[in-house]
């Protein structure tokens, strides 16, 4: 049987578990109308592509605070994926798995543990935060997710989140990612008067989607 790291998922949510919760309250069956009527929206959006109005259909569900099914939470994933938001499409997974872990649900989380790694990328101002991909990734997947984080370093100056593996530069500092390796990289005008100008790479496991610990060949 395969276990599920659910650490890295709760991290990624920003949520927390406390020691003693109350019992959730019962849902009416209002809002399970409520809750059916959306998903099958949902649904009906996704079998047409029109993955942004699957992400808000997504989002009000959640924001009901009743139970989702798994097939939800893929579904939403396919949406997340789409936009390039690796992190949601874990996450989603991670919650899909926790209901009914399928073939396809597993499948795909062993293909991020295997070709993705964690990043934090941290500049000093937003206008020398650009992310450089020096290859791209032929598959369009991937390619998505690579264009979601140079956009958002440009927009931010930060970015944190999967990335496939290959070899990137932020703010002119070369580095790569590879599968279960955290990497960091910050550069602020601090650093460089410091003369401290190489990413910081964490060489130590992350926490993967499928619970496997060996070593990435």
């Amino acid at each position: 049987m395969i276990r599920f790291a659910c650490m890295f998922c709760l991290t990624l949510i920003g949520g927390s578990v406390a020691a003693e919760e109350p019992a959730p309250e019962v849902p009416t069956q209002d809002l399970i109308a409520e809750r059916d009527r959306i998903a099958g929206e949902m649904h009906s959006l996704a079998k047409r592509s029109v993955w942004a109005g699957v992400e808000r259909r997504y989002r009000q569900l959640v924001q009901m605070g009743i139970p989702l099914t798994a097939g939800d939470h893929l579904t939403a994933a396919y949406a997340a994926r789409e936009s390039g938001d690796l992190n949601q499409v874990f996450v989603r997974l991670q919650l899909a798995a926790a209901i009914e872990g399928t073939q396809e649900i597993v499948d795909w989380l062993y293909d991020i543990d295997h070709n993705y790694g964690h990043v934090t990328l941290l500049a000093g101002r937003k206008g020398t935060a650009k992310l450089i991909a020096v290859n791209l990734p032929l598959d369009p997947n991937q390619r998505k997710a690579v264009e979601a984080a140079i956009e958002t370093a440009r927009q931010t100056g930060r970015f944190e989140g999967l990335l496939p593996r290959g070899r990137y530069e932020f703010a002119t500092q070369a580095f790569k990612v590879e599968p279960g390796v955290g990497v960091r990289v910050e550069v602020s005008p601090k650093m460089r008067r410091q003369g401290i100008i190489e990413p910081v790479i964490i060489y130590r496991p992350l926490p993967t989607a499928t619970g496997n610990t060996e070593e990435n060949p």
